[in-house]
């Protein structure tokens, strides 16, 4: 049994490789956390008031009720050209509260570039790459109310119209660092960070497309910073 799994260590570090030309498949999962300052100072300024129902400022109802941090999950599909540049398509939500009625999150959904700075530079069959990221993305967040208690309920019921969510543009920046215990395999390691402009406010969030959006004005971005651990599997092309 020792001598196999030898032997199989043996065997994966001499075909390991960093991937070349191909599609590959990546899963990752994480932890997220947003950088909401400049987002409430921009809510502040233009002076939202508050919410009927729960006598809430819709700032705090959603800068603060709405926007949690926490885990974050995410699949990636791209294409390799030659180990220099890739292509990927990419959908990474940040849920909570999945189980109860007051289950919401966030939804990143875009496409991006990586670029491999070490190919040319290294040899080809080293066990590692590193890649950066460059992205455009489409950010949909919201949440289906809150608990209380609050200054005009002192149950701990759910309070009606009091879901709140946002949606808009967003600019993706990071790095991938990856081991490749096999061609076809890598584990990786991704810090990013995500500068969001937010272009709608939904008031009423099941209705955000019925009268239930403010738009937004004004400057203050929203950042969101994750880390993540990732999977990757690669196909190299057919032969012609």
């Amino acid at each position: 049994m020792r001598r196999s799994a030898v032997a199989l260590l043996v065997f994966c570090a001499a075909a390991s490789a960093r991937a070349g030309e191909g599609v590959y498949l990546t899963f990752d999962g994480g932890y997220g956390t947003w950088a909401k300052d400049d987002f409430r100072n921009r809510l502040d300024r233009q002076n939202l008031g508050k919410d009927p129902v729960s006598g809430l400022q819709n700032t705090a109802l959603l800068v603060d009720r709405q926007m949690p941090d926490g885990a974050l999950f995410g699949i990636h599909l791209g294409y390799n050209i030659g180990g220099h540049v890739a292509f990927e398509g990419s959908a990474t939500l940040r849920p909570y509260d999945v189980l109860g009625d007051t289950r919401g999150g966030a939804g990143i959904f875009g496409i991006a570039a990586r670029w491999y700075p070490l190919q040319g530079l290294l040899r080809p069959n080293r066990q590692f790459d590193f890649s950066l990221i460059a992205g455009m993305h489409y950010v949909l967040s919201g949440g289906n109310g809150i608990h209380g208690p609050t200054a005009g309920n002192a149950l701990t019921g759910k309070l009606e119209n009091t879901g709140r969510g946002f949606d808009g543009s967003a600019v993706e920046l990071g790095f991938t660092g990856e081991l490749y215990p096999a061609r076809w395999i890598s584990f990786g390691i991704t810090p990013r960070m995500y500068l969001v402009d937010p272009v709608r406010y939904f008031v009423n969030f099941d209705h955000r497309d019925e009268g239930g959006a403010i738009p937004l004005y004004g400057s203050g971005s929203l950042k969101f910073y994750s880390v993540s651990l990732s999977m990757s599997f690669h196909f190299e092309p057919l032969p012609e």
